[in-house]
C-alpha cells in the first residue's frame, strides 16, 4: 500500500484507475477483476435472491465505473468499491421497504467435500452462534471475516469510528466465544 499524501492504494491500482478515468475499458475489467468475487459474496450474503443480487451487484458496478471519475484515492480502491456496494444495498433495502421488513438471512457457509468432519462439525456450531447475532453484528463479522478488510477499512465501509468497529467485534467474539461453549 502506497500513500502520497492524501492518496492511498496500490499503485498499480492507481495508474489502472486513471486509464479508467481516460475511458479505458479494458482497465476497468482488470481492476474489478480483483474484487468481483468478494463484492458478489458480500452482496449475496446480504441479498439472498439470486435475480435480486444480480440486479444490485450490477447496479454497483455501474456506480464504481461512473464514481471512478472523481474517485480521489482518499482510501483503498477495495474499501471505496465496498462502501459503494453498501450503499447500493441500502437503495435495494429501501425500494423494498414498502413491501414490508426482509428478515435477515444468515449466511451458511459451503463446506468443501474435503474438509474433515471435527472442522465441518466446527464450522455448523460458528454458523449456527451466528444466527443469534444481530444483522449489524453479522455485518461486522462478513466485513472483517469474509472480505477481510481492516479494521480501518471497515470502519470507512460502514462510516463509524475504528474504535467502535474495534469495540462491536470484541463484544461479537466474547458473545460468539459464549454460544459456541453453550453459555447463551
Amino acid at each position: 500500500m502506497v500513500r502520497l499524501g492524501f492518496l492511498e492504494g496500490d499503485p498499480h491500482e492507481l495508474r489502472l484507475i486513471e486509464q479508467i478515468k481516460k475511458g479505458d475499458r479494458n482497465a476497468f475489467e482488470s481492476l474489478i477483476g480483483k474484487y468481483s468475487g468478494p463484492l458478489w459474496n458480500y452482496v449475496t450474503f446480504r441479498v439472498r435472491d439470486e435475480a435480486d443480487a444480480k440486479d444490485v451487484i450490477q447496479e454497483t458496478m455501474l456506480a464504481v465505473w461512473q464514481g471512478l471519475a472523481g474517485y480521489e484515492a482518499q482510501s483503498s480502491f477495495k474499501t471505496w468499491a465496498f462502501g459503494v456496494a453498501r450503499k447500493k444495498l441500502a437503495d435495494f433495502y429501501r425500494r423494498r421497504a414498502g413491501r414490508g421488513t426482509l428478515p435477515l438471512e444468515d449466511y451458511e457457509g459451503e463446506y468443501a467435500p474435503d474438509d474433515d468432519f471435527e472442522r465441518s462439525v466446527e464450522k455448523l456450531d460458528v454458523d449456527r452462534a451466528r444466527t443469534r447475532l444481530s444483522e449489524r453484528d453479522n455485518e461486522l463479522v462478513y466485513l472483517v471475516f469474509q472480505a477481510q478488510l481492516s479494521y480501518p477499512q471497515v470502519a470507512e465501509t460502514l462510516g463509524i469510528p475504528v474504535g467502535t468497529v474495534k469495540s462491536r467485534m470484541s463484544g461479537i467474539k466474547s458473545r460468539l466465544r459464549g454460544l459456541l461453549a453453550g453459555e447463551g
